[in-house]
């Protein structure tokens, strides 16, 4: 076998050497959104780091804003789906933290990953009867789907609330327009979605998830795509991200799915 150059040497020893954990001292008036930005880093992935369910932060609470990072070397066949779901983060954060133009991935990239997702606490899917784990989560998700393959478009589009456009829009435009460019027309708002459309028990990708973060009444909804996670134009993240259904925070609002037209699918 032939010996590594000195380069080639200290680029392993580069990749291989974990980042020192890192962490963020609240103070007066600072909010995790603002957090976020400033350690480039994401309101999700924060609450996820440090186990909290909602998002109050109090002054002098002490919060881990970077942790011990790992690599992988992007093999034949993988997808940053697949990535995402393997190491419990979203395909969004795999982006950002990889500062990837698009999805598409190389054989031989090095990818930096962010720090294990933490365990799933009980909530709303667990009230319903469900276990933690979403159904179809022995299923790989076509990569090549139309649905998915629509929403990667949209990852990255900014959050207005009211907002209809391909520069911007709110939670109940962004499924609408998927559901749009798949040739089925959808209720413009949240609440008329999730009464028009029939309930369903048994999540499968293309599924309206509802949520309920102010009150009794629904006033959010996402896009299932299967294994756990959904995408939605987030407001604390003033864009459209993948996420995971199963963080607690997800789950506590979380009020049911609904079932598009089945032509919608095709």
């Amino acid at each position: 076998m032939p010996r590594l150059s000195a380069l080639a040497f200290l680029l392993f020893l580069a990749l291989a050497q974990p980042a020192q954990e890192e962490t963020h001292t609240v103070a007066p008036g600072d909010t995790l959104f603002a957090i976020a930005r400033r350690y480039g880093t994401t309101v999700e992935a924060l609450m996820r780091l440090n186990g909290l369910e909602n998002f109050l932060i109090q002054p002098g609470q002490v919060l881990r804003v970077r942790a011990l990072e790992a690599t992988h070397v992007v093999a034949p066949g993988d997808t940053l789906f697949s990535l995402a779901r393997r190491y419990g983060t979203t395909v969004e954060e795999l982006m950002r933290l990889n500062g990837l133009p698009s999805p598409e991935l190389k054989a031989g990239q090095v990818l930096r990953l962010p720090p294990r997702a933490s365990s799933p606490q009980e909530g709303g899917l667990a009230r319903e009867g469900r276990t933690q784990e979403a159904p179809g989560d022995k299923e790989d998700y076509d990569p090549e789907n139309p649905l998915l393959r629509i929403v990667l478009r949209y990852l990255g589009v900014p959050y207005k609330y009211g907002a209809a456009s391909p520069t911007a829009l709110d939670c109940s435009a962004f499924v609408a327009q998927v559901y749009a460019e798949l040739g089925v027309a959808l209720p413009r708002t949240t609440r008329e979605q999730y009464g028009a459309l029939l309930p369903v028990e048994d999540l499968r990708p293309g599924d309206l998830v509802f949520f309920s973060f102010g009150g009794k009444e629904v006033d959010h909804v996402g896009l299932y795509l299967g294994r756990g996670v959904f995408a939605h134009a987030s407001s604390y993240g003033s864009r459209v991200v993948i996420e995971s259904l199963l963080a607690p925070h997800y789950q506590k609002a979380y009020r049911g799915a609904r079932r598009p037209p089945q032509e919608a699918r095709k």
